[in-house]
């Protein structure tokens, strides 16, 4: 079979059998480089990422690693002089660890290490770049270790190869395939899309590493790089002063989709509306996930959504950002493995505010169209500041960071009348334009005004392309005024088939609602003792039995009750307050709130001393037995007040709350306590209610098991002697 090998040297093809070892093939490619370090060759399947060194291929033959008759390796290596010279200028190295990594670089790091894959002494005395030192997304870690293609199925009219074989038809596509996107109706690229375009045409695989990406920035360099004039205003050149702007829509977005973990985090902003026909505004807390129904795509999977102080209108909201509470909330949502990934609000009004028209019930006007606007001038300014605050951290670009994930959610009308999502970021450069001070709303929401140049601001000229109604492209100076959607990229939103939510209840009061859900402590111990009733929770690995009489199953049934009711953000978010719960407690209950696990989870909180505080006071406003399950918790029962039932005994295993005798197996503790008969009844009914069938069948059971020589009371069950006429417990006759 024949093996291709391509290395800077040249394309080479070496004849080899599959049985052949790794060895024979590592040989024959180093005799085609005479310069080269026998440690540092690497191959690869593609012709940048996914080396791996030859030395681990030893002792593997050709068939056991996949290589077959005209497969393509990429080898690289480092010439032996610059081996020797990295080994000389760092003479603390160990020898053993001279292996080599690759010679093309795709990683921001690798510009930073010597050919024996340790830092060299320069670079570890220079200072790091802002790229080599930030922090990606997870999400963008996992697209930068992929090959990202598109794959193809074998054209059945085309191809003309065999299984194994490959020709353009069905060869793998690029990411950013225009062809690709056309037909398949992708209006942006994705970020990594773009990126992986980007990369390529700058980067090349014999030279060192270079960001691709760099932020814009339309002011004034100060002081000036060419040092000869005073610093703006008091004077300007070309070299700091920023080039002419041409507005145009941007090719690829940040996020492709926003996904809603559940129907019920849009209710909730509907429900207020109903309820006080005034606006409302939220922040989306969630994490970015891969998108696979777009190349190398990114979602924004929404959580939950918190709502800051705002005060609502009609037509509008009013809110301080950032507000007061926004770090404790940043730092809740981090323990809950959450961030800030956008904002949403409403803008609704009825279809007819007289409600006269029936044909109009239920129905909202449609406020946002191509007619009319998407997102108004101040609404993109105010996405923007926040898309600006909110900055992506990446190590292509220059500066470390590069645009912004943050997404804007509008809840408004539809052509029919229905209520619908619609999501949208702001460009780069409507970032950067903000950012430089350079736009301002109009009364007309669908056109943004570009500022005159005036004291520190400095505005270059601006334009806009557009294609008139002849067809031909027009070039128009955006000064003053120019449409707001050359700075709007739009994504796409839905709700997953299955919904499996982090949080598993949105029962409790909303924050900052007053006067329509109010949050009080009462409340969340109320809620939580609904669940525990006066039952104390042990955790399961301590060897503690229950004391009053539940089985395990029972404790099972209240464990899971549990976690689902704490497994709420908006509790979360109060409980953070109740000054009960330290960092720890909350740290230990977001835990739970979000792995859902009633076993180890739970009993770590459990042990925990906040928790226990709380659970006790849970238990104080816990519905006592024979109340009726609401809110209000029934007064304490008065342990010196008989109330016609019968005593309970710990050691005997009689249960306080349900008056169910049960057997523990371990026998009875108390020897002098004997029972012949126990009277059962409901734990919600006593029995005072207990009507005249069921204790005629009481009296007649209580008869058969009865002792000779005495009388069963059919009223209270109770065992009187032979010759009693009247029960001695209830004066009833007999």
């Amino acid at each position: 079979m024949i093996v291709r090998v391509r290395s800077k040297d040249g394309n080479f093809r070496f004849e080899l059998q599959p049985t052949d070892d790794a060895v024979k093939l590592i040989q024959q490619v180093l005799d085609t480089m005479p310069s080269a370090d026998p440690e540092s060759l690497t191959f690869s399947n593609q012709p940048r990422g996914g080396e791996f060194k030859a030395d681990t291929l030893k002792g593997s033959t050709l068939s056991e690693l996949g290589i077959g008759h005209g497969h393509l390796l990429f080898a690289a290596y480092t010439e032996a002089a610059a081996a020797a010279a990295a080994s000389s200028s760092a003479p603390d190295a160990a020898p053993s660890s001279s292996a080599t990594s690759s010679t093309a670089p795709t990683h921001a790091q690798a510009a930073a290490t010597s050919s024996s894959g340790q830092p060299s002494s320069s670079a570890a005395s220079r200072p790091k770049k802002p790229w080599e030192t930030a922090k990606e997304h997870s999400v963008d870690t996992y697209w930068e270790a992929q090959e990202g293609k598109i794959t193809r199925k074998k054209d059945s009219q085309f191809c003309r190869h065999g299984p194994m074989g490959m020709c353009d038809y069905c060869m793998p596509l690029e990411p950013y395939d225009s062809k690709y996107q056309t037909e398949n109706n992708i209006k942006h690229l994705s970020f990594h899309a773009y990126l992986r375009k980007q990369d390529i045409a700058t980067n090349k695989p014999a030279q060192s590493f270079i960001p691709p990406l760099e932020e814009v920035d339309y002011t004034v360099k100060k002081p000036c790089p060419s040092a000869t004039h005073p610093s703006w205003p008091a004077g300007i050149c070309t070299k700091c002063q920023p080039s002419a702007i041409t507005l145009q829509r941007q090719p690829y977005r940040m996020v492709d989709h926003v996904e809603f973990a559940h129907p019920d985090l849009i209710e909730n902003i509907l429900a207020f509306w109903r309820s006080t026909a005034t606006q409302r505004f939220g922040f989306l807390l969630g994490r970015y996930e891969a998108y696979p129904d777009v190349p190398m795509g990114i979602k924004a999977v929404v959580e939950a959504i918190h709502e800051p102080p705002q005060e609502g209108e009609l037509d509008g909201l009013t809110l301080g950002v950032p507000w007061e509470e926004q770090p404790r909330i940043e730092k809740l949502a981090k323990m809950c493995g959450l961030e800030f990934v956008g904002m949403i609000y409403s803008d609704l009004s009825p279809a007819d505010p007289t409600h006269k028209d029936s044909s109009l019930a239920g129905k909202v006007m449609c406020k946002r169209h191509k007619d009319s606007f998407f997102l108004s001038g101040i609404e993109t300014i105010f996405a923007a500041q926040l898309q600006l605050g909110n900055p992506n951290p990446s190590r292509f670009s220059s500066s470390g960071r590069f645009n912004s994930k943050f997404v804007t959610c509008i809840l408004s009308g539809t052509d029919e009348g229905a209520i619908d999502v619609s999501a949208y970021q702001i460009s780069e450069q409507g970032m950067g334009m903000v950012q430089a001070d350079m736009i301002e709303a109009s009364v007309n929401p669908n056109i943004i005004r570009v500022k005159p140049s005036e004291g520190e601001r400095y505005v270059p000229e601006v334009f806009y392309r557009y294609t008139n109604e002849y067809k031909i492209d027009v070039k128009e100076s955006a000064k003053p005024t120019f449409p707001v959607e050359y700075l709007i990229v739009n994504a796409t939103h839905g709700f997953p088939n299955a919904p499996n939510p982090t949080f598993l209840s949105s029962a409790f009061p909303i924050e900052n609602r007053p006067g329509l859900h109010d949050q009080d402590l009462t409340v969340a111990l109320t809620s939580i003792g609904k669940i525990v009733c006066q039952k104390e929770l042990f955790p399961i690995g301590d060897g503690v039995e229950s004391t009053k009489g539940k089985s395990r199953a029972d404790d099972d049934q209240v464990r899971e009750k549990l976690v689902g009711i704490v497994s709420d953000w908006h509790l979360l978010a109060f409980l953070d307050t109740s000054g009960f719960l330290d960092q720890d407690d909350m740290a230990a209950l977001c835990k739970l709130a979000t792995a859902h696990d009633s076993g180890a989870a739970l009993d770590a909180l459990l042990l925990r001393p906040g928790w226990q505080t709380l659970m006790a006071l849970a238990r104080e406003l816990a519905p006592q037995s024979g109340s009726s399950g609401n809110n209000t918790a029934a007064p304490a029962k008065d342990p010196f007040t008989y109330d016609g039932g019968m005593d309970s005994d710990d050691d005997v295993g009689f249960d306080d709350a349900n008056e169910d005798f049960y057997d523990d197996g371990e026998g009875d503790d108390d020897d002098d306590v004997q029972i012949s008969h126990v009277r059962r009844a409901s734990a919600r009914n006593e029995a005072a209610d207990t009507d005249a069938a069921t204790a005629a069948a009481i009296a007649a059971a209580s008869a058969e098991d009865a002792p000779a020589g005495v009388k069963v009371c059919s009223h209270c069950t109770y065992h009187n002697e032979s010759s009693a006429s009247d029960c001695e417990i209830c004066g009833l006759p007999l």
